[in-house]
C-alpha cells in the first residue's frame, strides 16, 4: 500500500516545509488551535534542523576523509623518500631495516586466485566499505542499483580501507564489487557482490 510519507530525504524536507506553510491555512476546519499550530510549526521547525545538522556533519566529515587522505598520500612520498635515503647511509644494515620494518619479504601472487573481501556496514557518514588490500594499490569501486544490469563508470579508486560513499538522495537496495588494482591495472578477481540499503540521506 502506498504511503504519504516521502521516503527521500529531498522530497521529505520539501513535505515538512508545505505542512509549516499549510498547517495555518487548514486549522480551523481540522480543529487545530493556535496553540497546537504553534507546536507543531516548532516540530517541523526542529526534524529541519535536524536534517540540515546531519548534512553539515556529513559535509565536514566528507572533507576531513579527504584531508587524511591527501596528508597519508604525502607522508607516504616523504617517508619512501628518506627510507630510502637510509638505506644508502654507511652505517645502514639489514638488521636496522627488519627491525625498522623498511624490508620486503619477497613472494610469489597467485593472481589466479588473489581476490579481495568485501564487508559493508551502515554510518551516519555514509555506507561504509571494508576491504582488503591484498598487497596491491588499492581498489576500483563499483556501485550499481539493485536489479540493474550494467555497473556504468567506476565510483572511486581507494588505496585504503574504508571507503565511504557519502553521496545523498540515493534510497533502496544498491549493489557493489571492488577490483583490486597495481600500477594502475586490474589483478586478480573481483570481490563478491554485496548488497546494502540506501536510508535516502
Amino acid at each position: 500500500m502506498a504511503d504519504f510519507f516521502p521516503n527521500t530525504l529531498p522530497k521529505f524536507t520539501d513535505w515538512v516545509g508545505l505542512q509549516t506553510r499549510k498547517r495555518p491555512d487548514y486549522a480551523k476546519a481540522l480543529g487545530l488551535t493556535p496553540e497546537e499550530v504553534n507546536a507543531r510549526a516548532a516540530a517541523d521547525a526542529a526534524v529541519l534542523q535536524a536534517t540540515t545538522d546531519a548534512a553539515d556533519a556529513l559535509a565536514t566529515s566528507a572533507a576531513k576523509v579527504a584531508a587524511r587522505d591527501k596528508a597519508i598520500r604525502t607522508y607516504e612520498t616523504q617517508t619512501r623518500a628518506e627510507v630510502a635515503r637510509a638505506k644508502t647511509a654507511p652505517g645502514y644494515t639489514e638488521a636496522i631495516g627488519k627491525d625498522c620494518q623498511w624490508l620486503v619479504t619477497p613472494g610469489e601472487t597467485d593472481f589466479a586466485t588473489l581476490r579481495p573481501s568485501l564487508e559493508i556496514r551502515d554510518s551516519a557518514e555514509g555506507l561504509v566499505l571494508k576491504w582488503s588490500k591484498n598487497g596491491q594499490d588499492g581498489v576500483q569501486v563499483f556501485r550499481r542499483a539493485a536489479g540493474a544490469k550494467e555497473w556504468g563508470h567506476m565510483l572511486a579508486f581507494d588505496s585504503r580501507s574504508p571507503y565511504i560513499d557519502t553521496e545523498t538522495g540515493l534510497s533502496g537496495s544498491f549493489e557493489y564489487y571492488v577490483q583490486l588494482m597495481k600500477d594502475d591495472r586490474p589483478v586478480g578477481q573481483a570481490s563478491d557482490i554485496v548488497a546494502a540499503m540506501h536510508g535516502g540521506r
